[in-house]
């Protein structure tokens, strides 16, 4: 082999080995990465009637998304077109969602609470840093983790993604 194909032959390798498929998400200025995860998640999902319908996902640096559909106004606080928003959200408000699930035995329960031959019911899936719960038909009752949730949805400053219908 020749010099030069000995050259880009080294600088083909050079470039391979730069390239990597992992995003982390620094945490400080040194050395440590975390990598972006779903701190929160709430859905909740269509039924024949009035059931509010939206997508909710926090990720563990506070960025935030949210999909509304039917029916959310009472929820949420106040009108959002349907459509796709997203905003901050603190690492505190995360936290104390996060402590409070953990304290209430969130990550002891069953990934899934149905019974498929049920109609017409709406399901609530939520999600507290890497647990699902699905719960739909005789599941806990998670009403007061789902009100902190949907509070802290209520106060965000949401801001309208271009594809949101006006």
């Amino acid at each position: 082999m020749d010099l030069k194909n000995i050259a880009v032959f080294a600088i083909f390798l050079t470039i391979l080995s730069g390239c990597s498929g992992k995003k982390d998400v620094p945490v400080s200025s040194s050395s440590t990465y975390v990598p972006l995860e779903v701190s929160i998640g709430l859905q909740r999902t269509m039924c024949y009637g009035t059931c509010p319908t939206f997508v909710l996902n926090i990720l563990n640096d506070g960025q935030a998304t949210l999909k509304v559909g039917r029916f959310t106004e009472e929820v949420i606080g106040r009108h959002l077109d349907e459509g796709n928003y997203k905003c901050s959200i603190s690492i505190d408000d995360i936290t104390e969602i996060t402590t409070f699930a953990e304290a209430n035995g969130y990550f002891k329960l069953l990934k899934r609470y149905d019974d498929e031959r049920v109609m017409d019911l709406p399901a609530a899936i939520s999600t507290i840093n890497g647990k699902t719960v699905f719960n739909r038909f005789n599941g806990p009752n998670l009403d007061e983790l789902y009100t902190k949730i949907e509070t802290l949805m209520g106060q965000a400053n949401w801001l309208a993604e271009p594809d949101t219908k006006k």
